[in-house]
């Protein structure tokens, strides 16, 4: 009896590390096509010093992350830094955008949003967080904050564009 009182209520998940090395080793690890020794040759290093920096040995150094997450067309690791500063990345949107384009991302934005909501009010329902809630809801929030920094930023270009071709 004793044995099942001091039993965890909840199950144990393992999830994945999200410092630098581990979110790094595990997008090259990912990117199985990727031939680490031409990753290295692409960063203009070599491979052992790639290796250090994958396994956390080593600090990877702050002006080849931008070239590294480029070249695996994946930015987590950009992500993380991000959110550990507290702030939030966003993609900057293409400047020749179409209205139509225009349209559909504040139609994509106003269903993410219905969906973050929905994910906060499940999540808030019983009175308590979950981890396993936390990990399904932030990452809702986070996509909203970044479609919404992005609108800005198509908004604000729209207007300057329009105000150049006022005074011409």
């Amino acid at each position: 009896m004793a044995a099942v009182l001091n039993r965890p209520k909840y199950a144990r998940i393992d999830v994945p590390a999200n410092d630098l090395p581990s979110i790094l080793s595990r997008v090259v690890e990912i990117k199985a096509e990727y031939d680490i020794r031409l990753l290295a040759q692409q960063l203009g290093t070599n491979y052992r010093s790639l290796m250090y920096w994958l396994r956390g040995e080593r600090n990877i150094p702050a002006y080849l992350l931008p070239r590294l997450c480029r070249l695996l067309q994946n930015y987590e690791a950009l992500d993380c830094l991000e959110s550990e500063a507290g702030r939030v990345a966003f993609k900057i949107p293409d400047p020749n955008i179409t209205l139509e384009r225009e349209l559909r991302a504040i139609s994509n934005l106003i269903k993410e949003v219905g969906e973050a909501l929905e994910s906060v009010a499940e999540t808030l329902a019983d009175g308590l967080v979950e981890e396993t809630e936390l990990k399904t809801t932030i990452p809702k929030l986070e996509a909203v904050i970044q479609e919404c920094a992005s609108l800005k930023y198509v908004l604000e270009n729209l207007y300057k564009k329009r105000r150049k071709k006022v005074r011409t």
